[in-house]
């Protein structure tokens, strides 16, 4: 028999509207206008802090270690985290930092939906929820809560959210961005209790084990998630034994308060106000593909526009004003999820010290347009969010480029950071070496380069936008998990943006396939470009290319390890790639465009190139430092022909790896491409007039982008006005 619901002396419903008073008159949460006991004792206030800290950091350790997938035991793609009883994260792991805001949402709906009398919130419950019709992001992103009491009082929660290998989406896996509507989104967890002191209930796992393909490590992950949270109650509960419970609720409150000062300090100090703007935008090349329903065969354009005001107090308004439609694919997303995404986002650029719900209340974001991606379910509430991350990454990508220019124009160049590297997944599914189905993500697109600095290099794979740890995995962890074998981990030479400071290079991962009837390859698109570039190279740079995987099917590779002859292990020159100079094959594709599952299965000896992009770099290619050239030449990280072409270094090498820089050459080379981009510009009033009649004529505008312009001009009419304005078009133009 369960434990009967405990009554608060406050209901948490009335605590929550209460405080979101007190914000609202005071500007400070809860009303703290002095954080009390930060002042009568700061040691213990600091100390307490890492403590919670290292409590949420150990749920990770454990939570990760009883967990049975690939994506959390290796790659560690989780995060567990203490919440007040009214549902702001007061600390949080490591992890995926994109889910902090999604947790304290999921706690707060509980409240807000009266869970608190019906079914009652008790000591021991788990509550869960992996649908975005109800705060989730996408349904392979389990979120689950656990309350902690303390003589019989709600004081906190624990949490925690881990990205499953399946969940049974209408292909098999975890980036579901073919999926064409929410019915293709799998199992639905709708903000549910799915267990009692302290155990899930027997019903859960068999839904699980009726609606995943793998559900033992459904199962290991939610054994995992439940772990780490009881591990955060349990430490939380012996912290309280020490502290006292007024203690605890006291500073519980100030962290909070104290991200927020945080965050806007931050802003105040080091930005200037004003407005920000950033177009970007990503696409999806699904036109004479593989797709599941037929309204799917097309191409879309995503617009991901970017709007920043910062006023004088440095409370900064976000806008997504002009993001075009929800698209018939697995790339919608969720107001309360794009909330948790800004959270990622600002964590890495402006509330990194001090990281919980307080950067929220340091901000705000318009609701999105109805009906575009950001925003589906008002005009379409059947949309799909499979995987999505996919345009979410590449907007918050321009928060970096907007807040760049602010930190720059105040002198904080340390703190500036160029646009992110793209995300493309790597899936299999199939029968694997131990007879049994797999389907499931590597983690190689958790390290990516990390975006040029403003006065350094960007990092080659150690950045990942939605993780500050980067972590791909053990390469021989992730071949126990699928049929493959690594024939390399290679960097890939220019594939981070080209600028005085270049992006941190991407990397290839190379897949022989062994041990294995067949098993598909799914190149998923989680925030990727295919065939338009990225555009956030800053200050005169040139962007990276976009991502292309290459693989070949009915190989000889065993005749050429039979023969101990040399085997493909990088890339190589892409015009050239090794792929179509080692091996030859049935079927060769060394230049797709990606997103894509393979046609057919892959079998024995048959090969995968995974590229992983780099990030973007930030000032004038040829204003690079000559020895910083010299020296990724010497490394393999950059070819002659970019040297030459891109940074105007003029360069020989002695054959052995060393190579010297002809300065006299070099600055010549220079002032030729400075010359040829005098010679070719032209006065913007030219420019403009030419391009005005493009735009009016709609000039080599394929379908997906003039679907793109027509939805962002309905759905925003004041975008639409000012579009229009700029190019001076009739007022009844429309694409």
């Amino acid at each position: 028999m369960s434990a009967p619901a405990i009554a608060q002396a406050t209901p948490i419903k009335d605590l929550l509207l209460k405080e979101d008073k007190l914000f609202e008159e005071t500007g400070h949460l809860f009303g703290l206008e002095d954080l009390a006991r930060k002042a009568e004792d700061p040691g213990s206030y600091e100390a307490i802090w890492h403590i919670l800290l290292n409590i949420c950091n150990t749920a990770w350790a454990v939570g990760c270690k009883v967990s049975s997938s690939a994506i959390a035991v290796e790659g560690g793609d989780a995060l567990w985290g203490l919440h007040l009883p009214t549902g702001e994260a007061i600390a949080t792991s490591r992890g995926i930092t994109a889910h902090p805001g999604l947790l304290s949402l999921f706690i707060r709906s509980l409240i807000e939906n009266d869970y608190e009398a019906e079914p009652g919130i008790k000591a021991g419950d788990i509550f869960e929820n992996n649908d975005p019709h109800f705060g989730g992001i996408h349904p392979v992103d389990f979120d689950t809560a656990v309350p902690i009491f303390y003589d019989g009082e709600l004081v906190a929660w624990a949490s925690g959210v881990s990205h499953v290998m399946d969940a049974g989406y209408i292909l098999p896996g975890s980036i579901g961005f073919m999926n064409p509507d929410s019915f293709a989104d799998g199992m639905p967890v709708t903000m549910e209790r799915i267990g009692e002191n302290d155990k899930l209930y027997p019903w859960y796992a068999m839904r699980v084990k009726s609606r995943t393909r793998v559900p033992d490590f459904v199962m290991g992950d939610a054994r995992g998630r439940l772990a780490g949270c009881l591990t955060v109650r349990d430490k939380v509960i012996e912290l309280i034994d020490k502290y006292g419970l007024d203690y605890f609720k006291d500073v519980a409150k100030e962290y909070v308060e104290d991200g927020r000062r945080y965050a806007v300090a931050r802003v105040k100090n080091q930005a200037v106000p004003g407005r920000y703007r950033k177009s970007n935008f990503k696409d999806l090349a699904m036109k004479g593909k593989r797709v599941i329903m037929p309204q799917q065969d097309i191409d879309c354009m995503f617009n991901l526009p970017l709007q920043v005001d910062i006023d004088v107090d440095a409370k900064v308004n976000f806008s997504l004003k002009g993001a075009s439609s929800w698209v018939p694919f697995g790339q919608n997303i969720t107001p309360p999820a794009i909330i948790s995404a800004l959270l990622n986002a600002y964590s890495h650029i402006v509330g990194f010290d001090m990281f919980n719900w307080g950067a929220v209340a340091a901000w705000h974001l318009d609701d999105p347009p109805a009906g575009s991606w950001a925003n589906p379910y008002p005009v379409n509430y059947f949309a799909s969010s499979g995987v999505a991350w996919a345009p979410a990454v590449m907007w918050m990508s321009s928060l970096y480029e907007t807040f760049g220019r602010a930190y720059y124009t105040r002198g904080y160049i340390e703190e500036v950071a160029a646009g992110a590297g793209t995300t493309m997944t790597a899936e299999f599914s199939g029968i694997n070496q131990y007879g049994m189905y797999t389907a499931g993500l590597t983690l190689e697109q958790a390290s990516n380069g990390a975006p040029a600095r403003g006065m350094a290099d960007g990092e080659n794979s150690a950045w990942c936008i939605y993780t500050p740890n980067a972590d791909f995995g053990n390469a021989e962890v992730t071949e126990l998990y699928y049929p493959i074998i690594y024939l390399g981990r290679e960097v890939e030479p220019d594939s981070g943006g080209y600028g005085t400071f270049r992006g941190g290079l991407g990397h290839t991962a190379v897949w022989m396939i062994k041990n294995t009837p067949g098993i598909e390859y799914s190149c998923g698109c989680a925030g990727m470009r295919s065939k338009v570039v990225g555009n956030h190279g800053m200050f005169g740079a040139y962007p990276a290319w976009p991502d292309r995987p290459s693989y070949a099917s009915g190989t000889n590779v065993k005749e050429l390890i039979d023969a101990k002859k040399p085997l493909v292990h990088r890339r190589g020159d892409p015009e050239k790639p090794n792929m179509e100079l080692a091996i030859k094959a049935d079927l060769m594709e060394s230049n797709v465009i990606a997103p894509f599952v393979t046609p057919q299965q892959l079998h024995e000896y048959d090969l995968i190139m995974h590229p992983i992009s780099g990030a973007q770099a930030l000032g004038d290619p040829i204003e690079r430092d000559p020895a910083e050239v010299q020296a990724d030449l010497e490394r393999g990280w950059t070819r002659e022909r970019i040297a030459s072409d891109i940074y105007g270094v003029v360069a020989t090498s002695n054959g052995k790896s060393e190579w010297t820089v002809d300065e006299a050459a070099t600055e010549a080379k220079r002032q030729e491409i400075r010359d040829a981009r005098k010679a070719r510009g032209v006065p913007f009033r030219e420019w403009w007039e030419a391009e005005r009649k493009r735009v009016e004529a709609k000039e080599g505008m394929a379908t997906a982008v003039t679907d793109m312009w027509r939805s962002s001009m309905e759905l925003s009419p004041d975008y639409g006005e000012e579009l229009k304005a700029f190019w001076q078009l009739p007022d009844d133009f429309t694409f």
